[in-house]
């Protein structure tokens, strides 16, 4: 057993070790913090608007590369392609566990389409000016409700042009067999 004169020498010590130490806690606590939320915005905006972070984590060069010499090129990936937290959160335990195999994801396949009239509801493109003025966008956006993907996305990813074939997929036989090989784009403009 210590002796109470020493053990009351140690206690006033230790606090005023304590004492002179909490600044210096207090100090790299609010340094600490001050570096995490800078660092975690820099994360935050690197992870929302650079679209060098979807490339980033999986093998994305062909895709990377027609988007950068497609129409949409001023637009970030993040703007179409967005993921919830719980999507994010997902990814990179993913990630984290796996590495760099590659991963089984759907985030940037139906998601994408459902944003296009965020952006195209007024403006489908410099060419055809108003989408509601527009009569194939009327009649087939407005009136039989379909989405930009039965038209516009079943040719190389990017490349938003419409696919003719999609045009035949629903008109079967329109014309006969007098327009096979024809483009219906040339007699239909939207």
């Amino acid at each position: 057993m210590i002796p109470v004169k020493i053990r009351r020498k140690l206690e006033e010590l230790i606090e005023d070790i304590l004492e002179h130490i909490k600044g210096v806690v207090l100090a790299a606590f609010i340094i600490v913090g001050f570096l995490s939320a800078v660092v975690g915005y820099r994360y935050y905006r690197y992870s929302e608007d650079d679209p060098q972070f979807c490339a980033s984590c999986h093998p994305m060069k062909d895709a990377y590369n027609e988007w950068q010499k497609g129409r949409h090129w001023q637009v970030a990936c993040q703007e179409c392609h967005q993921l919830s937290m719980i999507e994010k959160d997902r990814l990179l335990l993913a990630y984290v566990l796996k590495g760099n195999k590659p991963l089984a994801q759907t985030h940037g396949r139906e998601k994408p389409w459902e944003t296009c009239r965020d952006c195209h509801l007024d403006n489908v493109s410099e060419s055809s000016g108003d989408m509601r003025k527009s009569y194939g966008h009327a009649r087939h956006v407005f009136m039989q409700n379909l989405k930009c993907k039965v038209c516009h996305g079943t040719i190389a990813l990017h490349n938003f042009d419409a696919d003719e074939t999609a045009c035949r997929n629903c008109h079967k036989g329109v014309h006969g067999s007098g327009a096979v090989g024809a483009s219906c784009l040339k007699c239909h403009p939207f």
